[in-house]
């Protein structure tokens, strides 16, 4: 694939998926016994900031805004250690602040297509022991190690959304992930532009499985190609990230707006009720503009 995640590290999508990834896994964190992780689309791990990357929509914003935000750990305290003489030069990827959350007995399934990537998620890895990094597909490599033996854990898919068929093929990833493990936890992350794209995608997976929808806007949305903000289908979610992530995010929100708005909404979606764009979210959070 071309796509390259380091303009993009830290920016708001990344935000929303890395402070929800680390609410869940502090959740499940709170039992004794072993957790596996699996990330189809794993990147480098470890960014470079720069002055001309999203992060300056991103991360950057919530980097001058920290001593006000709270409830945003252990994301946001993951966040100070790329930071240098009071500056944020770095960045975590999802592979990186796994690795920092998980324990020495709990295990990480990597996948990487990209072969310098890949060294590079390694080097940023730093040798941790019971972590596998795959050159393989990321679909392939999770149909091949579900389910794990340590029967509870987390699956996080990212994809960068290049391929033709991406939104059937990640339709049919969360199918068979939830076949092969119905008690692992998925996150899934999708961009908001095409509404129907989306709304297919619900249709697909309401047919088979409950779930629950988190969307995150800094845009209205009017229509066409562009990216107003980004969504996460969490399947089985560990108990309580629901209220602790809406809290989170609401504070999260006001830093991320563009030109003063913000949109937060959840949605449970229940098997085999249509998903319909008109139904309202069950909670709403919205700041725009005043003239």
């Amino acid at each position: 694939m071309n796509y390259s995640h380091d303009h993009h590290a830290g920016n708001a999508a990344d935000c929303f998926k890395h402070l929800t990834l680390s609410l869940a896994l502090e959740r499940l964190l709170q039992k004794d016994s072993p957790l596996f992780y699996l990330e189809t689309h794993a990147g480098a791990g470890h960014y470079r900031l720069t002055s001309e990357g999203e992060n300056r929509l991103g991360v950057d914003k919530v980097w001058v805004a920290r001593r006000e935000l709270t409830g945003l750990s252990p994301w946001l305290d993951l966040l100070k250690e790329g930071a240098e003489d009071g500056v944020l030069q770095h960045y975590p990827g999802s592979p990186v602040i796994a690795a920092r959350l998980l324990r020495p007995q709990d295990r990480m399934v990597l996948a990487e297509t990209v072969a310098g990537v890949r060294e590079r998620l390694r080097e940023a890895l730093g040798g941790r022991g019971r972590t596998s990094v795959l050159g393989e597909d990321g679909y392939a490599v999770l149909r091949a190690h579900l389910p794990p033996p340590e029967k509870r854990g987390l699956i996080l898919m990212d994809p960068p959304f290049e391929r033709r068929d991406e939104w059937e093929a990640l339709a049919s990833a969360i199918l068979t992930a939830h076949t092969r493990w119905p008690q692992g936890c998925q996150i899934v992350w999708y961009p908001i532009k095409v509404r129907g794209m989306i709304s297919r995608l619900f249709q697909a997976l309401q047919r088979t499985l409950d779930f629950e929808v988190v969307e995150l806007r800094q845009e209205p949305e009017i229509g066409g190609a562009h990216l107003v903000g980004s969504g996460l289908i969490l399947v089985r979610p560990p108990w309580g990230l629901r209220e602790r992530l809406l809290a989170a995010l609401a504070a999260l929100g006001p830093v991320l707006a563009r030109g003063g708005f913000w949109d937060l909404s959840y949605r449970a979606l229940p098997r085999s009720v249509p998903a319909r764009e008109d139904t309202r979210p069950a909670r709403r959070h919205q700041a725009t503009v005043k003239e």
